[in-house]
């Protein structure tokens, strides 16, 4: 838990008991989660918690690297816990079965200024597979 909390102070922001939570969430379920799950599991432990303030914390663990987001083809968002230690820009691999989640190292796509003439401001990269548990 110290590694997320130093996340969160080093991107200068507060440490929260809902924030805490959260990561508690999915350093327990080990799978991606939606901010209806997430709210769900909260009620539990806090009376006052709506899924607006949800939806912004999920954003700002996301922004802090300790969430990465999930893209589903249901159109739902999802969130699933960002094991890179490193906080290096990376991409993620997720397990269609089970929802385990896999840092992708080695993104060369910020080293470059354009591609076909588009000059780049962003980009997203998700792949989808079956882990190794999985598949046994």
């Amino acid at each position: 838990m110290n590694f997320y909390v130093d996340k969160i102070k080093n991107n200068g922001l507060k440490v929260t008991p809902r924030r805490k939570a959260i990561i508690n969430i999915f350093n327990h379920c080990r799978v991606h989660l939606t901010p209806e799950d997430i709210f769900t599991r909260l009620k539990e432990e806090f009376s006052h918690c709506g899924l607006p303030s949800v939806y912004r914390n999920l954003e700002i663990l996301a922004e802090c690297g300790i969430l990465a987001r999930i893209y589903r083809f249901d159109n739902k968002r999802y969130y699933g816990l960002c094991h890179s230690a490193d906080g290096a820009h990376h991409h993620h691999i997720i397990c269609i079965k089970c929802g385990t989640i896999a840092p992708l190292k080695g993104c060369n796509l910020f080293k470059r200024k354009k591609i076909n003439g588009f000059k780049i401001i962003d980009h997203f990269i998700q792949v989808d597979g079956i882990c190794k548990n999985c598949q046994e």
